[in-house]
């Protein structure tokens, strides 16, 4: 009988436990990236984006968008209907500074459709015309490859930015130490 109860307090209740609790870190963490409502400011540079808690409530976060960008849809699917190329699938889209994911319905009925194009085209500038090449698969264009008229204009509109920068501020010292 001491075996049996030993055993049972040294293995199975801790293992239980583990368990518990894995599984409510599970669904503590489970599909919270969801968004429910979606609004831009006047200038439509920030996006204030409703997503559920873990408290059967909702909370506001405050995204730039500039940092915001579509996840690249995959060039070859070997499933038919993968939600990212479905019209009514899911959209996932990442805040690049702060790391974290929205998902937002494809479907027509869920957008402004004044606003919906725009939105889109804003968050997906990292592969706007790529895979374009459909021999070489490339993901991103080379150097050499020819722009479009927009995407030189803006490359050039970014140079000069950068020039402006530098003699403002001065070159970057990078630190000599990682501390």
């Amino acid at each position: 009988m001491n075996i049996q109860y030993g055993a049972k307090r040294s293995i199975v209740r801790p293992t239980h436990t583990m368990y518990v609790a894995t599984l409510c870190g599970l669904i503590y963490t489970m599909d919270m990236d969801y968004v429910t409502k979606m609004t831009f400011n006047k200038d439509k540079d920030l996006v204030f984006v409703r997503k559920p808690d873990m408290f059967w409530g909702e909370t506001e976060k405050v995204y730039e968008m500039h940092h915001l960008e579509q996840m690249v849809p995959s060039p070859t699917t070997a499933l038919k209907n993968m939600s990212a190329n479905d019209p009514n699938g899911i959209l996932t889209v990442q805040d690049m500074a702060e790391k974290e994911y929205m998902r937002f319905y494809k479907d027509t009925k869920y957008w402004n459709m004044d606003l919906r194009e725009e939105f889109l085209s804003e968050t997906r500038t990292l592969w706007e015309g790529t895979y374009a090449d459909k021999r070489r698969g490339q993901k991103f264009t080379s150097i050499g490859a020819e722009m479009s008229p927009d995407a030189s204009y803006q490359m050039h509109k970014v140079q000069q930015e950068m020039e402006k920068a530098v003699q403002k501020h001065g070159k970057v010292v990078l630190p000599s130490n990682h501390i």
